[in-house]
Order: structure tokens, then C-alpha cells, then sequence
């Protein structure tokens, strides 16, 4: 039971602190105890009696209390405490406490908080080292002490900038191998289905083919029988298309997450590759470079999934749509997305026979979702209509398209 209370601690900051604070409390007593005080007489100002250095124990300690939760919070208050304790003599146990709330402060502190902690250790080094030039001549024992404290200070800190990159480089390091493991289980899933349930299903659909063409050969053939096979062929010809789907939809998570460039001007210039003779994609004033603006070379797993949507959309409107497929780019009135809106004319089934490109509206809506898009797609008066919505984020932003798909 004991061992289980200790193994949870890490989980429980607050418990944690506790505990700690108690635990230097008592190693401050016992130092209290066996008269380690006035370590720094040389520094003292005034001459306390020794039960006050129990009194700046117990504000050091209760400082422990926030040492996770606030760091910087404790360690302001830790360090007024150990300046009170200081220019008493100082005592070794509110030494030993302030050590600890330094390391604690860079370890849990966040970026911006160490950045302004590491400005202030500057500022007081620079103070420390004209200090020295100034009482070293004259008080040397002084100057011992301020080099003893600075030394103190600096591999407290020094301590907790490693514990801090190592815990970074660990997490990067989890991080990396839960992305490639993942992608490697993707990549199975998608061989899997392909090489065992895509082929099922395609053989599946040649039996139904070769039933229909035996059905035809029977003299007395049943008009029921013939429905059946039909509906079945429709049906095994409609799961095979969206397994296909599927798995488009795994292989292009994995090559957006790859990281390698995308030329967003070349793969956007390409779509009209996608129309047949005769009809084109018409871009509106300012549309390419609105979105190569809004998908820089630091976004490549972003500007992959939309070059990718809009070339299922392009295709779309060749398949189902007639004439030009007009895209308009805008941002929206708040300036917090954007929006791509492909639009075409109403086909007729002629136009039907051009070759999809194996996402589909449903795959094409789960990629979008997986980077923060979305995807709304419909009828219109005179044809069809589809919007795509990304959020603009910042160039530095990290994007993992990597998440989950969650439908399909």
C-alpha cells in the first residue's frame, strides 16, 4: 500500500510538494539542531537569537507547497525569505531550500517564464561580478561568500536546465516513435485491406458477373433472380469503391505526414489536368496567390491535404458537373479562415465516365477534419457547389494530419 501512495506522487503535484516540504523541514531542523547557523556571519546585519533562523526555515519551507504548481511564484518567495535568512548569517537548511526552488522553477517553469528567469541570472551576474571588483580589495571574506552564493545559485539552475532538456528530449522522442508506429500500423492496415478485403470483394463481384451471364443462359430465366444479381453487383461494386477509398485515404495521411516539400504554384497548375479537352479550371483575381500565401514551405503536411482536396473536388466537377469549374479564394470577415469554393454547371451522365480519384466527398471531408478544415458540398440553382474552410494558423504551427480518421 505504501509503495502504491509513493508511485502515484508523480501524478499528484500538490501531494508531491507536500512532501517534500515536510521532508526539508525535518533535514532543516536536524541542521537547526546541531547549530548549523550563521554560516555567512560575514553578511549579516543584524545578530539574531537562533530560534529565528526556525522562523525563516518554516517560510522557506512553506514556499515548497507551490514548487510544481507556481515555480516562479515559489521562488520569488523562497528568494525574499533567503535574503531575510541571509542578512541574519544565513542557515544551511534555507540554503539547501533555495536550491531546490531554483531547480524546481526551471525545471516546471514555462519558455517564457525560464527566458525571464534566465534575464534576471544575467542581470544579477553582471551585479555579482562588479560587487566583487568592488569589496574584494577590502573584504575579501565578503566577496568569498557572494562567489559561494553564485556558485550555488548557477548549478542549482544548471541542474534544472538539464532534468528540463532531458525530459524534452524524451518526449520528442516518444513523440517520434508514437508517429512512426503509427504510421506503420496505417501503412499494415492499408496493405491488409487492400491485399484481403479490396480483392475479396473484387472477386466477389466477378462471381456475381459470371452468376449473371449463366442466369442468361437458362431458358426459363427468373426476372427476380436477375434483380438480385444486379443488386448485388451494385452492391459489391459500391463497397469496393469506398474500401478503395479508405484506403486512399490512409496512404495520403502517411505522405502528408512525411515531410517532405510541396510546390504549391506546380500541384495547382496541374488541375486543369483533371478536366477534359475543352474545359479548364478559372481561378478568381488574387485565388493562387491567396493560398500559396496561406500554405508557406513550413506547412507541407497542411498544403499536401488541401492540394489533395481540391484535386478530388476538380475531379468531382469533371465527373458529375459540365463546363469550367470556377474557385474562388477569400478569407473570412474575421480573418481567422479560409475559404475555397468550387463551383460548376450541372452535368448530364455523358460527363460521368471521367476517372475518380479514389477519395471521394466523405474520404475528402475526413483529411479536411484532421488539420481543423471542413468541407460542405451541395447543389445549386444551375449546378454544384463546394466550400472548403481552413483555419489560418501561424507559420510556425505544428500540424499532425496524422490524427485519427475518424470517419470515412
Amino acid at each position: 500500500m505504501r509503495a502504491n501512495w509513493a508511485q502515484t506522487l508523480p501524478a499528484h503535484p500538490a501531494r508531491r510538494d507536500a512532501v517534500i516540504a515536510a521532508a526539508w523541514l525535518v533535514v532543516g531542523c536536524v541542521a537547526w539542531a546541531v547549530d548549523l547557523t550563521g554560516i555567512w556571519r560575514q553578511l549579516a546585519v543584524v545578530d539574531p537569537p537562533r530560534w529565528v533562523f526556525l522562523v525563516t526555515l518554516v517560510g522557506a519551507t512553506a514556499t515548497l507547497l507551490l514548487r510544481s504548481r507556481r515555480p516562479m511564484l515559489a521562488l520569488g518567495l523562497g528568494a525574499a525569505v533567503a535574503l531575510a535568512d541571509t542578512l541574519m548569517g544565513a542557515s544551511l537548511a534555507v540554503v539547501f531550500v533555495l536550491t531546490d526552488l531554483i531547480y524546481a522553477a526551471v525545471k516546471y517553469g514555462s519558455a517564457r517564464a525560464v527566458r525571464s528567469l534566465l534575464r534576471v541570472a544575467t542581470a544579477a551576474a553582471v551585479a555579482l561580478a562588479a560587487a566583487l571588483l568592488l569589496l574584494a580589495p577590502e573584504h575579501p571574506e565578503v566577496a568569498v561568500a557572494l562567489v559561494q552564493w553564485g556558485l550555488i545559485v548557477t548549478v542549482s539552475g544548471l541542474w534544472g536546465w538539464n532534468v528540463r532538456a532531458e525530459r524534452k528530449q524524451t518526449a520528442a522522442e516518444l513523440a517520434a516513435r508514437h508517429t512512426s508506429e503509427t504510421r506503420e500500423l496505417r501503412t499494415r492496415i492499408a496493405h491488409d485491406l487492400h491485399d484481403l478485403v479490396a480483392n475479396q470483394i473484387a472477386v466477389a463481384g466477378l462471381h456475381v458477373e459470371a452468376a449473371k451471364l449463366q442466369a442468361a443462359k437458362l431458358q426459363a430465366q427468373s426476372e427476380a433472380l436477375a434483380q438480385s444479381l444486379d443488386r448485388a453487383k451494385k452492391g459489391t461494386d459500391r463497397a469496393h469503391h469506398e474500401l478503395r477509398g479508405l484506403i486512399s485515404v490512409l496512404t495520403l495521411v502517411d505522405e502528408a505526414g512525411s515531410g517532405a516539400p510541396v510546390d504549391v504554384a506546380a500541384e495547382l497548375a496541374e488541375l486543369d489536368d483533371l478536366l477534359p479537352a475543352g474545359r479548364a479550371v478559372r481561378w478568381g483575381d488574387g485565388a493562387v496567390d491567396a493560398l500559396r500565401a496561406a500554405l508557406p514551405a513550413g506547412q507541407g503536411p497542411r498544403a499536401r491535404i488541401l492540394v489533395r482536396a481540391l484535386q478530388e473536388l476538380t475531379a468531382n466537377a469533371a465527373k458529375h458537373g459540365a463546363g469550367d469549374a470556377h474557385v474562388r479564394v477569400e478569407n473570412t470577415s474575421s480573418g481567422a479562415a479560409l475559404t475555397i469554393a468550387i463551383e460548376n454547371a450541372a452535368g448530364n451522365q455523358a460527363a460521368r465516365s471521367a476517372p475518380a480519384t479514389g477519395l471521394g466527398i466523405e474520404g475528402t471531408r475526413a483529411l479536411l477534419r484532421g488539420i481543423g478544415g471542413e468541407l460542405q458540398s451541395g447543389p445549386t440553382a444551375g449546378g454544384w457547389l463546394a466550400v472548403v474552410t481552413l483555419p489560418n494558423s501561424a507559420p510556425g504551427a505544428a500540424e499532425d494530419p496524422r490524427r485519427t480518421v475518424r470517419e470515412h
